[in-house]
């Protein structure tokens, strides 16, 4: 026997254990199976006014006959089951397992709801929906490189739509997202977070993730000269000067926000009603400013007042 014989007789022998396979596939596949899936649970709910108070299972373990080839495209189809709800309005219990007939899926296919397998019971409770327009919290552990510093955390958008029962969004004030760690960062960077949603309340959120930009800026040093000092709550009887009247502030943050620092962005105040005990005591200064800075400092940080009636 040669070798161009050898090869056609490999070849046949390959012929024939691909057919043995392909037949013996085609019998198994003819015959009945059963076989369980979890197929997604669809709530049809059209009324406006109310909605679910709380989360109900996202699938239902349900058990399938048929010939192996449907049972296999079915793996492949839109399965479902599906619960309307629209006329619920309060608290009701179903045994899901008495319901076969809320199984969908497509007629075509030569297979039978055997049995519903899990969860048998389902609660659903309804309550009067509201939305409400709520700020976002951002939940964040940065930590930036020795020399760097952050200056601000800005998130678009800063508000959230909350659609859901009214015993949930009629308390609710506030929502946070999910926590963002960042360790030695030296540049500014945007993350896109999630909205931590209630974990006892079922609600939609709009939008459901949000944007933080973070602002790391390199961190510096400044000096600002000739800021005044502010007496207030003097009465009207009363003259009262700071000594000194003018100050120093020593200030650390972001270089770009203290680069455009001036003594107009700072107020250096004394209540006189409050702090005064007397001539020849001195009392401190509070210093306010809207920048976004890390330290500021007073030079000198105490002061007398020079008191006269007018």
């Amino acid at each position: 026997m040669n070798q161009y014989d050898n090869k056609k007789n490999y070849k046949a022998m390959v012929a024939v254990t691909l057919l043995a396979i392909f037949l013996w596939f085609m019998v198994k596949m003819s015959k009945k199976y059963d076989y369980a899936i979890d197929v997604p649970l669809r709530i049809v709910n059209t009324s406006p006014e109310y909605c679910l108070k709380y989360p109900v299972p996202d699938t239902v373990k349900v058990e399938f006959t048929g010939t192996g080839d449907a049972l296999f495209r079915l793996q492949f189809y839109p399965v479902v089951y599906q619960i309307d709800l629209s006329d619920v309005k309060e608290r009701i219990v179903m045994d899901i397992t008495q319901h076969p007939e809320y199984v969908r899926f497509p007629e075509d296919l030569s297979v039978m709801v055997k049995s519903i397998i899990r969860p048998q019971q389902i609660v659903f409770e309804m309550d009067r929906c509201q939305e409400k327009t709520v700020p976002v919290r951002p939940v964040y552990q940065v930590k930036t490189e020795p020399g760097f510093t952050l200056v601000a955390v800005k998130l678009e958008p800063d508000t959230v739509r909350v659609r859901g029962p009214m015993t949930y969004v009629d308390t609710l004030s506030r929502v946070y997202t999910a926590r963002v760690v960042e360790n030695d960062a030296r540049l500014s960077f945007t993350r896109k977070v999630a909205i931590q949603k209630s974990g006892q309340f079922l609600a939609a959120y709009e939008p459901e993730r949000v944007d933080i930009h973070f602002d790391i800026q390199r961190l510096a040093e400044k000096e600002i000269t000739n800021v005044p000092v502010e007496v207030i709550h003097v009465p009207s009887q009363l003259e009262v000067i700071p000594l000194p009247s003018f100050v120093t502030l020593y200030i650390k943050g972001g270089e770009k926000i203290l680069a455009n620092a001036r003594a107009r962005d700072f107020r250096v105040i004394i209540d006189f009603r409050r702090d005064w005990k007397g001539e020849g005591v001195k009392i401190p200064a509070r210093i306010e400013t809207d920048l976004n800075i890390l330290y500021v400092e007073s030079r000198p940080s105490q002061f007398e007042l020079f008191v006269q009636r007018k």
